[in-house]
């Protein structure tokens, strides 16, 4: 029996969670340790807006188990990476793991690191940076916004469950008169939307992201507004951005969303020849996640990778 030419591992971690209803997010990591004990390692979390849970997840590393140990030359990140597609489609919380663990082992065995390859910034480029809120009934925004929040950073306010007519009411009033950026995550319908707007008013919004769901984007030029449009969910692929990119102010990505940092490359590109604003963002992420995301954040145009204060001081269990 011939022997394989790495050694895989994949395995669950938490990140425990405060001032959310949730008490802990669970993350995928994926290891490899190839014959001279070189190892790479990287992590992912999955999203249920995308069809994705740990198991699932898990699911398909299972499958990938056999490829990834034997595989030769898996420092060739892009015919790997094809190579992956074609096994498992669209699940890019797998496929991120990989990528990010490939990229790691690259870097450990080469001391080539991927991201500056891939990216560049410039040092003196002024970047926005973004206080994220997570709304969902019952949270104490409030009490978030006045403990964490700094006068550098832009409040974003993001709906993990849809708002009634009551709820955005009480948001009028409490973020009366702050600047705000507004993402609906495309809970909303059309209707619902233009009535959204006019609740909120009193809040000075400073863009909309999301604000309707994937596949009827192209309804938000019926709104008339002066707010940038930014879209999250709906930008996944580099056709997405093609479809998109007419009633686009801005774009924003994140590692996990669209499967790793070759991706995120392809698209950051694009949207640069297209004039788009960028921004570079995720969910809570394992810690290694986040680092990659932090490595390549100079090359976009606005940040949103802050959630300590969602984090409780504890490490991942």
């Amino acid at each position: 029996m011939q022997a394989r030419e790495r050694d895989v591992y994949y395995w669950q971690e938490r990140t425990l969670l405060k001032n959310l209803d949730t008490e802990w997010i669970e993350h995928v990591l994926f290891k490899i340790v190839d014959k001279d004990n070189i190892e790479g390692i990287g992590a992912a979390t999955p999203d249920i807006y995308f069809g994705q849970t740990f198991k699932s997840t898990m699911a398909i590393l299972e499958e990938l188990r056999e490829f990834i140990e034997n595989v030769p030359e898996i420092e060739n990140i892009q015919t790997i990476e094809n190579i992956i597609d074609k096994l498992i489609k669209n699940e890019n919380t797998a496929k991120t793991s990989i990528m990010l663990t490939i990229c790691d082992y690259i870097n450990n065995k080469y001391n080539l690191d991927i991201s500056k390859l891939l990216f560049s910034f410039d040092k003196d480029k002024y970047q926005e940076n973004i206080f994220r809120i997570f709304w969902k009934k019952n949270l104490n925004l409030h009490e978030v916004y006045n403990t964490y929040s700094t006068n550098h950073q832009e409040l974003k306010l993001e709906f993990l469950e849809k708002p009634s007519m009551k709820d955005l009411n009480e948001i009028s009033k409490i973020f009366q008169g702050k600047h705000v950026w507004l993402d609906f995550r495309g809970l909303l319908d059309f209707y619902e939307l233009t009535k959204a707007l006019e609740i909120l008013k009193p809040l000075k919004i400073v863009a909309l992201e999301q604000p309707l769901a994937k596949g009827r984007e192209k309804k938000i030029e019926l709104i008339e507004s002066q707010y940038p449009i930014f879209w999250d969910e709906s930008i996944v692929t580099l056709e997405d951005l093609l479809r998109l990119h007419d009633f686009s102010n801005g774009i924003v990505l994140s590692l996990t969303k669209v499967g790793g940092l070759i991706n995120v490359k392809k698209i950051l590109d694009l949207a640069e020849i297209y004039n788009l604003i960028t921004v570079i963002s995720s969910g809570i992420e394992h810690p290694i996640n986040t680092s990659w995301s932090n490595k390549i954040k100079g090359s976009f145009d606005i940040v949103d990778l802050t959630f300590d204060y969602y984090i409780t001081d504890q490490d991942n269990i």
